[in-house]
């Protein structure tokens, strides 16, 4: 029999798997694993039950024979072969294929891997064809009952058992006297054909050939690290050193497990935290669907993405904070961070779990095949694993996504797309920054020291629904809330310094983030008036109001007639309003601060004494075709500034009454503000 220690080592690799694969299965422990001792009065193993059916398995005999062990896609073990892993001390069930349903040319292509000189090819020999045959532990047919059997390639197949035959993955058995075949070390079934493969997605990525772009971007991200503790140890060498008789191996791959991964060690170096799938890709257990781009697609959208991923050398550096010291990071290659942006903003969104999805139509979850079959007609949106959603928007349907044939994978189906239709909205989104989200706004004082907003700012939650009297006339705030700036006094304008960061929770893309090329940038303003209406809710005072004759009695008991106003229940007095707005009218200078031509920090005026009536929530464009030569895409610590700086005037706060002009319109010092928008143009 041959050496137990490979035995024991595939026991130990496969078993937490096969453990997980075989719940619900009626055998006993005792069905599953027997140790080396007589079954049934037979001392045979598994291989010594081939070699005395010779003429009928001597295909499968012969594959086994030349077939090495891999430890994983690139570690076989030396002269180790499937036949001495059928001959070992290690229980295992085998479904044996005769040379019947073996057909020459099968038998021939699986021979000529075994002995190619590519250690791919025999890995592959593993994986698809005998390690897809057999199973640890014993899977007697004992009563009727389907399990789901965890192969020693790692694949889960079916076993359908009934009356002492019935079928692996679909595959029959033979009759009852070739099945339950008991041995000792496990027990044999013949197969009257050959147990189906399928890749799972990380499979297919990395053993298709030719591999595409996108198979080597991922199996670029695989890690092989060596593990003491499941290698065997042998004499140290002439210097102390260990020595391994078997060295084993793992492989693992950083963007299956996290959204985002960054090295336990150098991660402060690292400008970008890599986009994963959050999907794990290569388990078996799981059901996905996947875009998977073929080259044309690839190229197609990495050509579309350029001009929107153009990066400098140097960046202003805030990884201490907004308040802490800046510095500037040089010498990047602006190449290369282009090459990594693009490459996983085009992988991040391609996975999706059909069970995250929206409930359909009939508040019923989908199914993987009714989604298939309808390609997700009428979703409400989809959700990837990443996180993002992917909203229908203009005459983009969430259904374009997935314009290929399902190709259907050992966890899920598979969409050889030759064009990545998401939506612009997704991929060159706006940044929307909602000023209330606190933590990222900062008042400066005229000394250039800044502090926190909350320090005299204030948030204030304006209800659109509970005064849409209000809101329908003179319009809606952002997410129900906006902030009054003040200045560090009475008699002082505010200075405003902003992140250029999306926040805003309903914006197409939350935390989008500037990217090369142009956008309009709007500055979104509350009627001051509004500060009231939050705080003390809405008086009398905003509606028309209709007069009617009343007789009342004064304090000596004469009647005398009076007349009382009554507010009209919806009607609002837009006269009263644009006399408040005439007296809370605002007046701001705008500039930025942003990476250009290289240069980590350069301010620039967008716009001054730009006014705003104080009658409305006001949009305000304060510059047109603004245009970024540097993309912050996908950076940890960079993004530009926007500066906002009350321009208001003591003249222009307590202007002059004149016998012309009796009512002069009023600004106010401070300023009240929804969000910042920077829109997209190309």
């Amino acid at each position: 029999m041959a050496n137990n220690r490979f035995n024991k080592y595939i026991g130990a690799i496969a078993l937490g798997a096969a453990l997980t694969a075989v719940t619900g299965c009626t055998d006993t422990w005792d069905d599953h694993y027997d140790s080396d001792v007589s079954v049934s009065g037979t001392s045979k193993t598994l291989w010594n039950y081939i070699e005395d059916n010779w003429d009928r398995y001597s295909r499968f005999g012969t594959i086994a024979k030349n077939a090495k062990y891999y430890k994983d896609n690139t570690h076989p073990v030396p002269t180790y072969t499937y036949a001495d892993v059928l001959n070992g001390g290690q229980v295992n069930t085998l479904w044996i294929p005769d040379n019947n349903v073996l057909s020459e040319a099968e038998y021939q292509k699986w021979l000529a891997m075994c002995q190619s000189d590519r250690v791919e090819d025999g890995y592959n020999v593993q994986q698809q064809f005998i390690g897809n045959h057999i199973a640890l532990f014993r899977h007697n047919i004992t009563v009727a009952a389907t399990d789901t059997v965890k192969m020693i390639n790692g694949k889960n197949l079916i076993f359908e058992r009934a009356n002492g035959t019935g079928s692996l993955q679909g595959v029959e058995l033979g009759e009852k006297d070739e099945n339950n075949i008991a041995l000792l070390n496990g027990v044999i079934h013949n197969l009257k054909g050959i147990a189906p493969f399928r890749y799972n997605f990380y499979e297919q990525l990395k053993f298709t050939e030719p591999r595409t772009k996108f198979g080597d971007y991922v199996v670029g991200k695989d890690t092989t690290y060596f593990s003491t503790d499941r290698s065997i140890e042998g004499l140290p060498d002439e210097n102390g050193n260990p020595t391994y008789v078997d060295s084993v191996y793992f492989t693992s791959n950083r963007l299956f497990d996290s959204r985002t991964y960054l090295p336990e060690e150098g991660r402060e170096k690292w400008q970008m935290a890599e986009k994963c799938f959050n999907a794990r890709i290569n388990a078996e257990d799981s059901v996905f669907l996947m875009l998977m781009p073929t080259d044309q697609a690839w190229d197609a959208m990495f050509n579309k993405l350029q001009s929107a991923y153009k990066y400098a050398p140097s960046y202003e550096d805030k990884a201490k904070g907004d308040l802490g010291n800046k510095t500037t990071v040089k010498g990047l290659d602006p190449d290369s961070l282009q090459k990594m942006s693009i490459g996983m903003d085009i992988i991040s969104p391609l996975v999706y779990n059909i069970h995250k999805q929206p409930k359909k139509s009939d508040n019923t979850m989908w199914k993987v095949e009714d989604f298939i079959q309808t390609k997700g007609e009428g979703v409400e949106y989809l959700l990837n694993t990443y996180g993002d959603t992917l909203r229908n928007v203009g005459d983009w349907k969430t259904t374009n996504l997935f314009n290929a044939d399902p190709v259907q994978m050992s966890n899920g189906y598979a969409y050889m797309v030759n064009s990545l239709e998401f939506p612009d909205e997704y991929l060159l989104p706006d940044v929307e920054v909602e000023i209330e989200n606190g933590g990222i706004f900062y008042n400066t004082e005229g000394s250039g020291t800044q502090f926190k907003v909350g320090s005299g700012a204030k948030r204030y939650t304006f209800s659109n629904s509970n005064w849409k009297d209000i809101s329908s006339l003179y319009g809606t705030v952002s997410n129900n809330n906006f902030y009054h700036l003040p200045g560090k006094d009475a008699n002082s304008a505010p200075k405003l310094e902003i992140k250029l960061l999306g926040n805003s929770p309903t914006a197409y893309v939350p935390n989008a983030q500037v990217m090369s090329g142009k956008y309009d940038i709007q500055v979104v303003l509350v009627p001051r008036w509004y500060m009231d209406i939050s705080s003390f809710g809405m008086s009398s005072s905003f509606y028309l109001k209709d007069t009617i004759p009343v007789i009342r009695i004064d304090e000596n008991g004469m009647t005398y007639e009076d007349t009382l106003y009554v507010p009209r229940v919806g009607e609002i007095d837009t006269t009263y309003v644009k006399e408040l707005a005439s007296r809370n009218k605002y007046k701001f200078n705008v500039s930025i601060t942003y990476n250009k031509d290289g240069s980590e920090k350069t301010r620039e005026s967008l716009a001054k004494n730009v006014v705003s009536e104080g009658l409305k929530v006001d949009t305000i464009t304060v510059k047109e075709d603004f245009e970024f030569p540097t993309s912050y895409k996908n950076m940890r610590f960079s993004y530009p500034v926007l500066y906002i700086e009350g321009a208001a005037t003591k003249s222009d706060v307590v202007p002059k009454v004149t016998a012309d002009n009796p009512n002069p319109p009023h600004f106010v010092y401070d300023l009240v503000i929804d969000k910042i928008i920077l829109k997209r143009k190309n």
